[in-house]
């Protein structure tokens, strides 16, 4: 089968996610395709975000749209695939989109659909590969380009990719790992789809579930070590549902908090306070008492 035009496509994007409009926008200009339309869900299930916080990342990713792409939000799942029919894409990707997509959207695109998933597949399928690739200390950030097909994180692999993280690593530094790696693979995969390639065919022998943590791994225990505390705040950071962090918790000199972030402490003050402590302040950090030694942490707005 000889392969399609490798430009001009049509491109239409599914996604919450403002830095994936604005990376896949410059990968995809570069070799001359067109960003037609970035489509949005409201809110789970078709609601409206009931949440504040579940708003931002809509309003980040209108401001991401380049001109002349349609910002489409799609009431509700049977409304996906004709919003999308109405854009008329030769290609659909997906990035940090929730919903699972129906046969018949994935159908609209005549050059089908990829997903960019966030571990090894079939390593880590489902919506919260990160939060588990951290929860589970792994020494690298996987990465995945895959054709999409009726279930989620199923279907052939066109490319995949890895970076290193280590402790030191914030959750940002994380997401941003993810980025590059996601717009270094994105020309690959476009040139595997240009050449008519299906991708190779996941193990489900070798696939394991990554579902959103229970809230008791959200919340804190400062009698435990100072490395495990930062890296459950870290895995927390980046376990997030459309756009909005599920983050860690904890009581903090009264108060019920949410962490924002954690770094670890290169000085040892040699202390004996209970685990909980606030030792020290730098402006909005809290150099607080764990079970082993000191953690820096940023505490956040009261629990509502």
């Amino acid at each position: 089968m000889s392969p399609v035009s490798s430009h001009g496509w049509r491109i239409a994007l599914l996604t919450v996610s403002a830095d994936v409009v604005n990376g896949f926008h410059h990968v995809l200009r570069e070799r001359g395709h067109e960003l037609v339309a970035i489509v949005l869900p409201p809110g789970p299930d078709g609601s409206r975000p009931r949440h504040p916080a579940a708003w931002a990342p809509m309003m980040n990713v209108l401001q991401a749209a380049p001109p002349g792409a349609d910002v489409l939000i799609a009431g509700q799942r049977d409304r996906l695939a004709p919003l999308l029919a109405s854009a008329r894409p030769d290609l659909l990707l997906s990035f940090f989109f929730p919903w699972r997509v129906r046969p018949e959207a994935l159908a609209v695109a005549p050059l089908g659909a990829v997903n960019v998933h966030p571990s090894l597949l079939p390593r880590y399928r489902g919506p919260n590969p990160l939060g588990w690739t951290l929860r589970n200390h792994e020494p690298e950030v996987g990465m995945t380009l895959h054709r999409m097909d009726a279930t989620f994180d199923t279907g052939p692999v066109l490319i995949q990719g890895t970076r290193p993280i280590d402790d030191s690593d914030s959750a940002e530094d994380v997401v941003r790992k993810v980025m590059e790696l996601s717009m270094e693979l994105l020309p690959e995969a476009l040139s595997r789809v240009q050449w008519r390639d299906e991708g190779e065919t996941q193990s489900n022998a070798e696939a394991s579930y990554a579902g959103m943590f229970e809230d008791s791994y959200r919340e804190l225990d400062w009698n435990a070590p100072a490395r495990e505390v930062h890296l459950r705040v870290r895995a927390c950071a980046v376990s997030s549902w459309r756009g909005v962090p599920r983050v860690a918790y904890a009581s903090l000199e009264g108060r019920r908090v949410h962490i924002q972030r954690t770094r670890l402490a290169e000085e040892q003050t040699g202390d004996t306070a209970v685990p909980g402590t606030v030792l020290d302040r730098r402006g909005e950090m809290r150099l607080v008492r764990c079970g082993d030694g000191p953690l820096w942490v940023t505490p956040g707005s009261l629990d509502p």
